[in-house]
């Protein structure tokens, strides 16, 4: 008998699409070994240089002018920038939009989830006819919902937040239809750990609390300065540095720990293939808020110290965080283990905030939302 099949589109415009795709298809195959999954960026079926040029233009965009996406982004809560994507993506449709449709009929696939709005823009005329008997499931991979992600086509969504699911029943979708779920993330961040014991295996002071500090892209100088401000505090922590696949940031960011290893242990790597090790070893890290990193962050139960959001989504993702006290927002880098050190030795705050983490932290979420979708399938008699 044939596999039944499912399919997953994300898109590259920022990791964390693909990184949500990806933790969906580790879960379905472990899971539901029986179904063929497929991971798929519909910019696969466009021309090379427009991929490149979609792709990159966020990048771009959010490196050297971060303010005009936060404009972008918040505009485009309006009616008129609704209608300038909306065209984007039709022409996008227009043209290439037949060639991704014969792709899923030539699959015959059981359902399609989304980790990115445009394969739903783009196949949004064919559900009436061609995919009539295709459900789409569309999951959202950040703690705000953009009205790019809002689209009648959807028969399902799987979100973060009370406010996600209220935004989309005033869109007019029932209240089934929104399942508040969190992020999927790789198994991998799911699995149960104990913290100490994953200090002793690491090398690290078993009873000092450790920070994480995983490098964005961009502030290179701020994320140094971050990170010499530990040679000036009276406090003792484990400090992890993350300089990623940045050589030039990884040497400098060594001299600036040697400093450093004066006052307390410091470990600087590149990159890490076991990051939910490194995580659950710690009690904050200190990044950049995407959707994707925070629900890893999350799910290894540990607390954000929270650097330079881009304007737009990851600033959303930021005010969850804090509203939700389990973040804190570091403006000035220089200043950074001051702030750390001043949360440590409040160990009032310290526990509450701890607590928060059980109320918001959901490391299976990507679990919840295959079985769901397979429950769903299910119903409709789309799989046995």
């Amino acid at each position: 008998m044939e596999k039944k099949k499912i399919i997953i589109f994300h898109a590259e415009a920022g990791a964390g699409h693909r990184q949500a795709a990806s933790a969906l298809k580790q879960i379905f195959n472990e899971v539901y070994p029986e179904i063929e999954v497929s991971a798929v960026d519909p910019l696969d079926f466009t021309p090379k240089y427009f991929k490149k040029i979609y792709a990159n233009s966020y990048t771009e965009i959010v490196k050297h002018i971060p303010e005009l996406w936060g404009y972008l982004y918040d505009r485009s809560y309006g009616n008129w920038s609704k209608k300038q994507s909306e065209k984007i993506h039709k022409s996008i449709e227009r043209i290439h939009g037949g060639k991704l449709c014969n792709f899923v009929l030539s699959l015959q696939p059981a359902a399609l989830v989304f980790t990115h709005f445009l394969a739903i823009d783009i196949l949004e005329k064919y559900k009436k006819a061609q995919l009539k008997k295709v459900p789409f499931y569309c999951v959202v991979t950040d703690y705000a919902i953009h009205p790019f992600w809002v689209n009648s086509a959807v028969d399902k969504y799987y979100v973060s937040t009370d406010d996600e699911k209220r935004l989309l029943l005033r869109c007019g979708f029932p209240s089934e239809k929104v399942v508040i779920s969190g992020i999927p993330v790789e198994p991998r961040f799911a699995k149960p750990f104990d913290r100490i014991k994953l200090r002793e295996k690491l090398g690290l002071e078993p009873s000092t609390p450790t920070v994480l500090m995983i490098s964005g892209r961009y502030d290179f100088e701020g994320f140094k300065k971050f990170l010499a401000s530990f040679s000036e505090i009276d406090f003792r922590f484990n400090v992890i540095v993350l300089a990623g696949k940045d050589k030039k940031l990884f040497d400098e960011l060594k001299k600036v720990a040697d400093k450093v290893k004066k006052k307390m242990p410091v470990y600087v790597y590149g990159y890490v293939p076991n990051m939910e090790e490194l995580m659950g070893a710690s009690d904050i890290v200190v990044t950049k808020p995407g959707g994707l990193t925070t629900a890893e962050v999350l799910s290894r139960k540990c607390l954000i110290g929270i650097i330079s959001p881009i304007p737009g989504q990851e600033q959303r993702n930021s005010d969850y965080l804090l509203e939700a006290g389990v973040g804190v927002r570091i403006h000035d880098m220089e200043l950074g283990a001051f702030k750390l050190r001043d949360l440590f030795l409040d160990k009032e705050r310290l526990s509450r905030m701890f607590k928060n983490l059980d109320r918001i932290s959901r490391p299976r979420a990507g679990y919840l939302i295959v079985k769901d979708i397979i429950s769903d399938l299910k119903i409709r008699r789309n799989i046995d």
